[in-house]
């Protein structure tokens, strides 16, 4: 899925000026990932349109329930109209296989 690209959760911006004069800046690309990131780091309550959506990701840390965080990551994301096909919790990382429908 394509979309305006975030640096830092702010819109990213490069300006150009093309060839007829016109100036274009809004970088666009793929926001798979970044859609994820935004999804695993935000709490429920915080993404206003839709204040159920939200892992809170970073209460994860002392927590010794990855079964539950895997249930929270998934149903996020399929709220988000991605299909899950697998999520792997390390000590280090969180790898995601999901893709928009």
């Amino acid at each position: 899925m394509k979309g305006i690209q975030l640096d830092k959760l702010d819109v990213k911006i490069s300006i150009q000026t093309l060839s007829d004069g016109k100036i274009q800046g809004l970088v666009v690309g793929d926001i798979l990932a970044q859609n994820q990131a935004i999804l695993l780091e935000a709490y429920p309550g915080e993404i206003k349109e839709n204040p159920i959506m939200g892992v809170g990701i970073q209460d994860m840390i002392l927590d010794h329930n990855p079964i539950l965080w895997r249930t929270k990551i998934r149903e996020t994301l399929e709220m988000d109209n991605q299909t899950v096909n697998n999520i792997k919790l390390t000590t280090s990382s969180v790898i995601l296989d999901a893709e928009y429908k």
